[in-house]
């Protein structure tokens, strides 16, 4: 067991390189994070949103992919309901910070992290997996389409966190260029496109996805939508 002392060491030093992304409480209420859990883009917030999602698709069992697992808040919040989970992130800083969480918090559960790009020939070549999980991502990658393709051939599911396009009509197929520029501190944090909800669907539709649900909420710029191309309860046709 890793003493208090080595752990708040441990903390601050992986802060130090990079600033603490998710809010983890660690053995003697020592926290990753100090800062207020109030947009839907903080891990604590998302989760409360996801739960209901992650109840109704009973993960005991199921192989999953959490793309851009980020610190890797997810992957253990999956694992810890019975999934045996793959947390891959092209971030090394992100994954260093997910194994120290792992060794800390999860040892003991069917949880792996590894560094990985979406684009690569090694992602490709990955198994499938029953379901895959995908938050805070789609509005960091440069090219979304290739990305969502890379996705769709690893699972028949797919559920998706993202900063979306409120501007117009929002079930109008838009993409819209971040007006933010290339974060130099963060390189991998660099935001995109901001894509609505009917673009993600229908680059999917092209990948064989019919059935789609989603969340929103009109106050933030967070959306959720869980995407499949096999029914389930719940999924809605797209006709």
């Amino acid at each position: 067991m890793i003493s208090k002392d080595k752990i708040e060491a441990l903390v601050k030093e992986h802060n130090d390189r990079q600033k603490w992304n998710h809010n983890f409480t660690l053995p003697g209420g020592i926290k990753t994070s100090n800062l207020d859990q109030n947009s839907q883009g903080k891990n604590l917030v998302k989760l409360e949103r996801l739960k209901p999602i992650f109840d109704q698709l009973k993960l005991d069992g199921k192989k999953i992919l959490d793309m851009g697992c980020n610190e890797g808040f997810f992957s253990i919040e999956m694992a810890s309901r019975g999934a045996d989970v793959t947390g891959i992130d092209i971030d090394e800083k992100r994954i260093l910070k997910a194994n120290f969480i792992k060794e800390v918090l999860a040892s003991e559960l069917s949880l792996s992290f590894n560094i990985q790009d979406v684009y690569s020939k090694e992602f490709a070549s990955l198994k499938r997996f029953d379901l895959c999980l995908c938050l805070g991502f789609i509005h960091r990658v440069p090219d979304p389409f290739r990305a969502l393709a890379s996705l769709a051939d690893r699972s028949d599911m797919i559920v998706f966190e993202w900063k979306a396009l409120k501007h117009g009509p929002h079930d109008d197929a838009f993409a819209y260029l971040s007006p933010k520029g290339v974060d130099r501190e963060d390189f991998y944090g660099t935001e995109y496109w901001l894509l609505s909800f009917s673009a993600v669907e229908r680059i999917l539709g092209r990948q064989g996805f019919k059935f789609f649900h989603r969340i929103d909420d009109p106050r933030q710029r967070r959306a959720i939508l869980v995407a499949g191309r096999a029914n389930h309860p719940i999924l809605i046709a797209q006709t």
